[in-house]
This record gives structure tokens, sequence and C-alpha cells, in this order.
């Protein structure tokens, strides 16, 4: 009788022990869910954390742009002044206190960004001489020769400043009268007028090897000609006109006179 009582209390065991090892693993997978979400809350704010540097990165980064855009628009605003002051009163009349009055600021907020007027019309010249670059390498690069295109600086150069030979005065001939550059105004200087006779110097070496150029030239020599033969004639019409006289012939048949001669010339 004793043996037959036992059997079902041993099934009434294993149904508990059954239920302990169930609640045991519902358990188990409960904590691995806690940790699971815990681990994801963390990544989660280790995210928003990151978000939140990035974006405070980005704003300190946006703040700079706004703060550099500022000062590129002043010290425009100020070499726009400085401009105006030199074509009006002339170099005598180019003074710090002039150029704030134009651009109507203090004279240490000027001072911030250019220390003394030449360093004023050395950077004039300098932006100038950048922008004629520019248009003199696309006229040298739309010839169809390398001789053609010594025409076409010719041509492009005394056209760029016809019409404005303040802008020819402000980059060559104040600057001159106002003496010695920084040294980091001449190595742009250098640079621009460099990449310049490069580019014209190279066309005129592949018209030699085609056998288009005429025998005795020498091509960097035939580019600063060119560039000189422009040069020469701005000069004179801008200093006549300063005298208050004029050429006998127009600056455009001066032009054409000389794009003429150095085509005959150069071309075999």
């Amino acid at each position: 009788m004793r043996r037959r009582a036992q059997a079902p209390a041993s099934g009434a065991e294993e149904r508990e022990a059954r239920k302990a090892r169930a609640e045991a693993s519902a358990s188990g997978a409960d904590e691995r869910e806690v940790r699971k979400a815990r681990a994801e809350a963390s990544a989660s704010g280790a995210d928003e954390r990151k978000a939140r540097a990035e974006a405070s990165a980005s704003g300190a980064d946006e703040r700079e742009a706004r703060k550099a855009r500022r000062q590129e628009g002043r010290r425009k605003n100020i070499l726009t002044a400085a401009r105006a002051v030199l074509v009006r009163e002339g170099i005598s009349g180019l003074t710090l206190d002039a150029v704030a009055r134009e651009a109507d600021l203090s004279k240490p907020s000027l001072f911030y960004y250019f220390h003394s007027k030449e360093e004023l019309v050395g950077e004039l010249a300098v932006e100038g001489l950048a922008h004629e670059v520019e248009v003199l390498e696309a006229a040298v690069a739309s010839a169809d020769s390398g001789v053609e295109a010594l025409a076409a600086l010719v041509r492009a150069k005394v056209d760029l400043y016809a019409e404005d030979l303040d802008a020819f005065r402000v980059v060559y001939l104040w600057p001159q009268l106002m003496g010695r550059q920084s040294d980091a105004q001449r190595e742009r200087v250098y640079a621009l007028s460099a990449r310049l006779n490069d580019t014209l110097e190279a066309r005129l070496q592949a018209d030699a090897r085609a056998g288009r150029l005429a025998p005795g030239f020498q091509p960097r020599r035939l580019a600063n000609v060119a560039w000189t033969v422009a040069h020469g004639l701005l000069s004179l019409v801008a200093g006549l006109e300063n005298a208050g006289g004029s050429t006998r012939h127009t600056l455009s048949q001066l032009r054409d006179e000389a794009c003429a001669l150095l085509l005959r010339a150069g071309m075999r």
C-alpha cells in the first residue's frame, strides 16, 4: 500500500519540477530580453550623443562659415572703397581715413584687414591681375594656333582695359608709385605671370614642332613680346589721357596693327 501511494506523489513532483524548469527558462529569457533592452538603450544613447555632437560640430562649422563670409564681404567692400578713393583722389588722396569713411567703417575695423595704404594698393593690383590672367588664358586657349594665340592675347588685354583705363592704372601704374609690394603679393604676381607665359609658350612650342612657327623665334620670348606690346599700347594711351592728350590713331587701330604684325612675323 505504501508503494502505490508514492507514485502519484512522484508524478506531482515531476510536474512541479517541470513547472520550475519552465519558470526558470522563462526567467532566463526575460533576463536576456532585459539585457538586450539595456544594450539597445545604451546604443541608442550613444547614437543620440553622437548625433548631438555632430549637430554641435555642424553648427560650429556653419557659424565659422558665416563668419568667413562676413569677413570676405567686408574685405571686398574695403577694396571697392579703396579703388573708388584712388580713382577719385589719386595716390595723394588715398589714406586709411579716407578709405574707412568710404567703406563706412571705423579705422580700427579697417586696420583689422589692411595695415597700410601700400597693402591696399598691392592687393587691388594682385586681384586685378588675377582677373586679367583668367581673361587672357581663355583667349589663348580659344585660338587655333600658338601664333594666333599671340594676337589673341594682345587683343584680349587691350580690350579688357580699353573702356576702363583706371583698372589698368590700378594694376600697373599706381602700385609702382606706391613703392615695394609685400613678398606675398610679389609671389602671387610672379605665379600668375608665369602661369600665363607657360600656357602661351606651350602653344607656340606645339606650332614649332608642327612647322607652323617661323624659324628663329623663341616661344618664351614671343610670349613676353605679345604681353609687352599690349601693355605698351595701354600705357601710352593711359599716360596721354592723364596729360590731356591723345594718340593720332585710336587704341583699337593700334591694337589691330600690332596683331597683324605678330601674325605676319610669326607664321610660316
